[in-house]
């Protein structure tokens, strides 16, 4: 397989998990559905500043996929729709990802960083990963691989550089199962 063969499978299981309430296309619904996932993950309670600032992210991340994805602009993402903006919109413009997707990715990192240091424990980074739809073992497994510093937490810096490295690339994913 190519490189962008490999991208496209990878984003075609990111799809899957995505898509929240299993319907098949992707809605802001979904992106929502994503937040309220990750608040409980955290325990971020309803009406806080930090359940907030992840709605409106989740909010503008949809903005953003809708824009670049929802072609027919039916307020609805089909997978086709996902694999074919992902290609061009984030593995062949990264800029693109920085806009788009990224500050949602940031969101969710301030919502497990409970006490605000930019650095956050393996478990965590399970945690996340579980919330955003990784198979528990495999986010476990991944969540292991990520370097600490030396107090054992995972800096902001490299998660949100594996995740960029997660959606810009072809490198091959273990976090999100592909479906049948």
């Amino acid at each position: 397989m190519s490189e962008l063969d490999d991208y496209a499978a990878k984003m075609a299981a990111r799809f899957h998990t995505f898509d929240q309430d299993g319907d098949g296309s992707i809605t802001r619904r979904d992106f929502r559905l994503m937040a309220e996932r990750v608040a409980r993950a955290f325990a971020v309670a309803d009406g806080t500043d930090r359940a907030a600032a992840l709605q409106e992210a989740a909010d503008r991340y949809w903005e953003g996929m809708a824009t670049l994805a929802d072609g027919d602009l039916d307020g609805h993402i089909t997978r086709e729709e996902f694999v074919g903006a992902a290609l061009v919109g984030l593995h062949q413009d990264p800029e693109a990802f920085t806009r788009i997707a990224l500050p949602w990715h940031r969101a969710v990192f301030t919502a497990a960083d409970h006490d605000g240091d930019r650095r956050v424990t393996v478990n965590a980074v399970d945690l996340m990963l579980v919330a955003l739809g990784a198979e528990p073992d495999q986010a476990r497994r991944v969540a292991a691989e990520h370097r600490t510093d030396p107090t054992g937490h995972i800096t902001e810096e490299e998660i949100l550089a594996a995740v960029t490295a997660y959606y810009t690339t072809g490198e091959p994913q273990r976090a999100f199962a592909v479906p049948a």
